[in-house]
């Protein structure tokens, strides 16, 4: 029994749960049909003539797109076979192995896709379709499949998804390599094998760069020099490392009860050693610093700081 759903054993003609997929063991007490029977009942859907040959072909494999009746008029679902013959002038070849399928009202592609770049990876997010492609049935999705490209490139239909399993719930997140990226999630009505889904979505794209900051320095500690403060650091191990900045708040009050009233940042560039001098305290008044590491990317860590310092003034 599908989960959710009603048990297929205790369903009659005319009463269907069409919202749930029904598994095929309903047509489990009807034989399949043999090639000689299919010859006899099969009916002819449609020919690819030699001009159109290559307009139906991908790589080394013809396609051919049905639209047959997704249900019985009295609304069960329906079992199709499917064969392929080779036509001549006057004669033709015997089928192909039958293809046996239970069509399933498959949804219309998902709306609103978007692609937002985030330190963990590319996070993806759309609208579940409320509608199928017969428009008169519910449509099925188990889930989704997420397609990821080069932007621009195209995306046939045996492309393989980015995921392994068809994600549950309308969102994502890709962990590509850095660059340009292009994706498309399609709705999936049965995992197959053979799988079945609908449409691509409409495409978006997004660059992907690093958004991971270097550690932070484990601790700064400052010297207290004639009319100067120096600092001195950890430094840090990355290997996109740029170097750090350092930042100098001041503070009003004395001693347990000193107060921050701003803070500025102490270099133009990031420094590429762990150690610099502040020439520029004013004596006499509470300053305390701080670092941070940044890479290449201009991604920056958190601030550690120093306690509140203090330069004398000269005697």
């Amino acid at each position: 029994m599908a989960p959710g759903g009603r048990d297929p054993k205790t369903l009659v003609p005319g009463d269907v749960d069409t919202t749930k997929p029904q598994p095929v063991v309903q047509f489990s007490k009807i034989p399949e049909v043999a090639q000689a029977q299919f010859v006899k009942l099969a009916t002819k859907v449609d020919s690819i003539d030699k001009a159109s040959l290559a307009e139906a072909t991908t790589g080394a494999r013809l396609f051919y797109t049905d639209t047959p009746r997704f249900r019985s008029t009295d609304g069960r679902p329906v079992r199709l076979t499917y064969a392929v013959v080779t036509e001549g002038g006057t004669a033709r070849s015997q089928p192909s192995n039958l293809a046996i399928i239970v069509p399933l009202p498959v949804a219309l592609p998902p709306a609103g896709l978007s692609a937002a770049p985030k330190a963990e990876g590319v996070v993806l997010s759309w609208t579940a379709p409320d509608k199928s492609v017969t428009g008169d049935v519910a449509p099925i999705v188990v889930g989704y499949n997420i397609y990821r490209s080069a932007p621009g490139a195209t995306v046939g239909d045996l492309a393989t998804p980015t995921n392994t399993a068809p994600i549950k719930g309308t969102t994502y997140t890709d962990a590509p390599e850095y660059g340009e990226h292009e994706y498309r999630v399609a709705a999936v009505a049965a995992a197959g094998p053979p799988s079945l889904q609908s449409d691509y979505s409409a495409p978006v794209k997004v660059t992907f760069r690093d958004l991971v900051p270097p550690p932070t320095p484990a601790s700064i500690t400052p010297l207290i020099e004639t009319k100067a403060v120096r600092l001195i650091w950890d430094p840090v191990e990355a290997t996109d490392l740029a170097g750090y900045r350092l930042y100098r708040a001041e503070g009003v009050g004395h001693e347990n009860n000193i107060r921050e009233i701003g803070t500025v940042p102490l270099v133009a560039q990031p420094v590429t050693i762990p150690d610099y001098v502040d020439k520029g305290p004013d004596p006499g008044i509470a300053y305390k610093y701080a670092v941070t590491a940044v890479d290449k990317n201009g991604n920056e860590s958190a601030k550690v700081w120093t306690g509140w310092v203090v330069v004398p003034k000269t005697p």
